[in-house]
């Protein structure tokens, strides 16, 4: 008996596909959004991270005035972070924060969020 080759499988870079999306800036903003939305310091994290890197590190570190090391520490999930850093990273890549007024029936689980978190 002979074994049969399997043809090689095609390697699928999840994070390189997902780079590509997120050079994008309507993408990118959707996702971070949605991150946001997570209601996860670490999601959101893993968010900013990832457009940071489809940006390029180095290029967004230069553009953002802050040291590339200090970029891969910023980007840690249990590193403190500040918002003025954030921001810049975002603003270099083309990105802002913005808010939008929360729904009425957002507002009421909110507040039983707020309360029963008491």
């Amino acid at each position: 008996m002979s074994k049969s080759k399997l043809p090689p499988s095609i390697p699928w870079n999840f994070k390189e596909e997902l780079y590509e999306k997120l050079r994008d800036p309507e993408y990118a903003s959707f996702y971070l959004n949605e991150a946001f939305l997570d209601d996860d310091e670490i999601v959101l994290k893993g968010a900013i991270e990832a457009v940071v890197h489809a940006h390029g590190v180095v290029k967004v570190a230069k553009k953002a005035g802050i040291n590339r090391c200090t970029v891969f520490k910023t980007l840690k999930p249990d590193t403190r972070t500040s918002f003025t850093t954030i921001h810049r990273l975002l603003l270099a890549c083309g990105l802002k924060f913005s808010t939008q007024p929360v729904l009425e029936t957002t507002k009421k689980k909110s507040k039983r969020a707020v309360r029963s978190s008491l």
